[in-house]
């Protein structure tokens, strides 16, 4: 069965042999992947890729996605950028230039985020969905957006026992613990929903809620506000059961995981997450009702 594959271990080489992946580290042989068991491939940190290893990934159908050891994505390696059924983003970019459908489609992600909020976090929002509507500007929208998302991270961080430094929720870079594993756990999510929104045919880039900006895919973006509730209260659990302890981060620009807990966490994340039914058929659940809306 093909699952997703972490390389976290720093000055790791990946080299092909026959239809196997190698992992080697000075010299040393750590373990090989058959490639038909590749789903995804995620490379954290200082990992060399041979050619040929690259080559015989994209043969195959597998992404690649770069990241830094932090979470933070570089890039992706993927065979096709769009995949050949066009139909789909024909709708998806008719939906996109229409101001009408764009706007309902905006306020229906913001609707459902709410609504995932209430179920994670048993905080009464009603006031908020009734107010999405009623307003007809995008600025408006991301107004209630952001109410929520404030309302939902003061419940967080009331709930959680030990606070690692955590006041309030705040991107790249992270300033303290439970920021930076939030952030990567959305990221290595995010990393799984490119795949999916791409293999069902959508343009990654082509957002309603999110909009265009640089090399952000904003419509993967869009379907992991759905999921981003139930991911924090994973970490949330994380945190409270002990998972984290304080040695297990260093400090530079921001704060990261260690390698060695970063490789036991990537395992567990696989695991308990990227791999459970529960988080993958909700969003798959969510991109089939968005895209009845186009």
């Amino acid at each position: 069965m093909k699952q997703n594959y972490f390389i976290a271990t720093q000055g790791a080489v990946l080299r092909k042999k026959d239809n196997q992946i190698l992992i080697l580290k000075e010299g040393n042989k750590l373990g090989e992947i058959p490639i038909n068991l590749i789903d995804n491939l995620f490379i954290f940190g200082n990992i060399h890729l041979s050619m040929n290893v690259i080559n015989l990934l994209l043969k195959h159908d597998v992404d690649i996605f770069i990241s830094t050891l932090g979470g933070s994505l570089r890039g992706i390696i993927t065979r096709f950028y769009l995949k050949s059924n066009y139909k789909v983003r024909l709708k998806q970019y008719s939906a996109s230039n229409n101001t009408h459908k764009k706007s309902k489609i905006t306020k229906f992600i913001v609707s459902a985020k709410i609504s995932q909020i209430e179920k994670y976090s048993g905080l009464d929002l009603t006031f908020l969905k009734e107010k999405l509507l009623y307003v007809s500007t995008y600025n408006e929208i991301l107004g209630i957006e952001g109410k929520a998302s404030a309302l939902f991270f003061e419940f967080f961080r009331k709930k959680l026992n030990n606070k690692y430094g955590f006041k309030e929720r705040k991107y790249y870079p992270s300033p303290d613990p439970v920021n930076s594993i939030l952030s990567l756990i959305y990221t290595l999510y995010h990393n799984v929903l490119y795949s999916i929104v791409v293999s069902k045919g959508f343009d990654p880039y082509i957002g309603f809620l999110h909009r265009k900006r640089g090399i952000h895919s904003a419509f993967v973006s869009d379907i992991i506000e759905f999921s981003r509730p139930a991911l924090s209260m994973y970490v949330l659990d994380l945190f409270n059961g002990g998972y984290f302890k304080w040695e297990d981060f260093k400090k530079g620009k921001a704060y990261s995981l260690k390698e060695n807990k970063a490789k036991h966490f990537f395992s567990k994340v696989n695991k308990e997450v990227l791999r459970n039914p529960r988080f993958l058929q909700d969003s798959n659940l969510f991109l089939t009702q968005l895209e009845g809306l186009f």
